[in-house]
C-alpha cells in the first residue's frame, strides 16, 4: 500500500539525510491516514510542503504509544525529533504545536513509523 502525506521543510530534509529514521504521527480531524493500518513493507510517500519536493520511504515498523513521552522514551529522541534541542521535553512541547496534535494524541494515542528511503 502506498500513502501519500505532507511534511514540514525541517522533517522532510532530516529523513532524505538519514538523520531522523521515525515518524511520528496521530490521527486528527484533518489527516484520516488509517495509521492502525500501516504495515511493514508499505510506502510513505511524503511531499514537502514549502518546496513541494517528493521522497518514497518503506514502512519499517510502527509502533503505538498512549502518548508523546512514552514515544521518545522508548524510541529515543535522536530517532524521532528532527529540531533542536533533542530532549523529551522539546519533543513534547514540538509534538503539541502542530495543528491538531494535542487533541489527537489524547483521543488516539500517537504512532512511531519506523521509516528508510527507497
Amino acid at each position: 500500500m502506498i500513502y501519500t502525506l505532507d511534511l514540514n521543510d525541517r522533517p522532510f530534509k532530516a529523513i532524505k539525510a538519514g538523520i531522523k529514521r521515525i515518524e511520528g504521527r496521530t490521527p486528527t480531524s484533518w489527516d484520516k491516514t488509517p495509521y492502525d493500518k500501516l504495515q511493514k513493507g508499505d510506502v510513505i510517500h511524503f511531499i514537502n510542503n514549502i518546496t513541494n519536493e517528493e521522497m518514497d520511504v518503506e514502512i519499517l515498523f510502527v509502533h503505538h504509544y498512549p502518548d508523546t513521552k512514552s514515544m521518545l522514551e522508548a524510541e529515543g529522541v535522536e530517532n524521532v525529533l528532527s529540531g533542536e534541542p533533542k530532549t523529551i521535553e522539546h519533543g513534547i512541547e514540538s509534538y503539541n504545536s502542530l495543528t491538531g496534535y494535542k487533541e489527537g494524541i489524547k483521543k488516539n494515542g500517537i504512532y512511531a513509523i519506523g521509516i528508510k528511503l527507497r
